[in-house]
């Protein structure tokens, strides 16, 4: 079967206003669809690299209280863990590390300046199990830190410049700048003075329950249990391995811990264990969504587009109604002719959506070039930065190739039907 593409670029010349206006329409609902999933990824990356940042894919153990009683260990009471249930965690098979944390019960001050938020006390291996980085001049908890309990910190980002900037600033819609370097500077932990060591990144991340690394400050576990030689720990960190069964972790990390302090281990409350990770993935599915709205509502945009070309086409097929039935006397199957005018919707979908393709990459290119730091909400959302994948834009050449089908397939099924009679009595 041979296409006339010569008779089709002809064709497609007589209707050239028609068409023109039609591929500016294919180019802005192709700017439609591919922006809006661009965007959609964009944000669904960053929310995802925020969330899993810090200890979003780690295991979360605090204790709980008992909703049913087992032996000794009666109805209402609170089980709370100790360090040494860190070690325990870290001797089962699927665990890679558990590291304690304890929260220091003071305010940060530094003069007349007081911070809410207690400190965390961690280990010096609680920066590689999370991931956090530090801004240039500081440095975490090293060996020495440890081993003499020294009185030292490390600061999150707005927790410094709120301590140590010489002036306040900052909006709801703006983060604060960090003005100073506060390392080597001293603050005080309730009556003790503490020295700084260094001052995390800005960063989207949270940790322990969900509370933003910006806002934290961290001081070193065995610092903390000088002071608190009997306290209880507040949580435990657990990276399971790589690999892992983690539901089933969960579930083998509630029992051992209930079976240790003797609570019922079909107590669900009396050991709260949450896996961030798996608890990433309802939200996961949410952006998923949001992004498929998004596609959709471009595709509508596309869709009224291919009416445009269905018009198009049945003004093509009416004009050329001679042609049609001159080509079918002389042997053109009613394939050909339906192929014909097919091929023609596609090259218009071609050319609108190339166009519109062309624009969203000169839109997104453009938006990656703007500075949003220091808005508060872009930096929450972890930066997001619309993103043309080629996921994406495979996604939309086959919704115009399917549009443009669509749009066509009336139009050339109805050139298919035209008989050299009806073709003469055209005239």
């Amino acid at each position: 079967m041979i296409l006339p593409v010569r008779q089709i670029v002809q064709e497609m010349a007589a209707e050239r206003l028609r068409l023109g206006l039609t591929i500016l329409a294919v180019a802005w609902a192709t700017l439609c669809i591919t922006s809006m999933l661009a965007v959609g990824e964009g944000l669904r990356q960053g929310v995802t690299r925020a969330a899993q940042s810090g200890n979003g894919n780690l295991i979360y153990l605090t204790g709980g209280m008992a909703t049913m009683s087992n032996g000794t260990f009666h109805q209402g009471q609170a089980l709370k863990i100790h360090s040494e249930d860190a070690e325990v965690i870290a001797a089962l098979p699927w665990v890679k590390r558990a590291l304690s944390t304890a929260r220091w019960d003071e305010r940060l001050s530094v003069g007349d300046r007081t911070s809410w938020g207690d400190p965390y006390a961690v280990s010096q291996d609680y920066q590689a199990m999370t991931g956090l980085e530090l801004l240039p001049g500081g440095r975490w908890f090293n060996p020495l830190d440890v081993g003499q309990r020294r009185k030292v910190i490390v600061l999150g980002y707005s927790k410094a410049a709120h301590l140590f900037n010489p002036e306040q600033e900052g909006s709801w819609f703006s983060s604060v700048k960090l003005q100073v370097d506060p390392v080597g500077k001293t603050l005080k932990l309730g009556k003790e003075e503490f020295v700084v060591i260094g001052v995390l990144k800005k960063s989207s991340a949270s940790v322990e329950q969900g509370y933003p690394v910006d806002n934290v400050a961290f001081v070193p576990f065995e610092t903390w249990r000088r002071f608190h030689s009997a306290g209880d720990i507040f949580a435990i960190n657990i990276e399971p391995m790589p690999g892992a069964d983690r539901l089933r972790l969960v579930d083998t990390l509630r029992q051992v811990i209930a079976r240790k302090y003797g609570a019922s281990p079909n107590d669900p409350n009396v050991v709260q264990v949450k896996d961030r990770f798996l608890e990433q993935k309802s939200m996961q599915s949410f952006l998923v969504g949001l992004q498929g709205f998004l596609g959709i509502i471009g595709f509508v945009t596309l869709a009224v587009a291919g009416l445009g070309i269905a018009n198009v086409m049945y003004a093509t097929v009416k004009r050329s109604t001679k042609d049609i039935g001159v080509r079918m006397a002389v042997g053109a199957t009613p394939t050909a002719i339906r192929w014909h005018y097919i091929l023609q919707s596609m090259l218009t979908m071609m050319m609108g959506g190339g166009l519109g393709i062309l624009l969203t990459l000169t839109l997104v290119e453009g938006i990656s070039r703007l500075d949003f730091s220091g808005n508060s909400i872009y930096e929450s959302l972890g930066e997001p930065i619309p993103e043309l994948s080629w996921l994406v834009v495979a996604i939309v050449i086959v919704t115009l190739m399917v549009v443009g089908m669509a749009a066509a397939w009336l139009p050339a099924h109805r050139a298919a039907k035209v008989t050299p009679l009806e073709a003469l009595q055209s005239e």
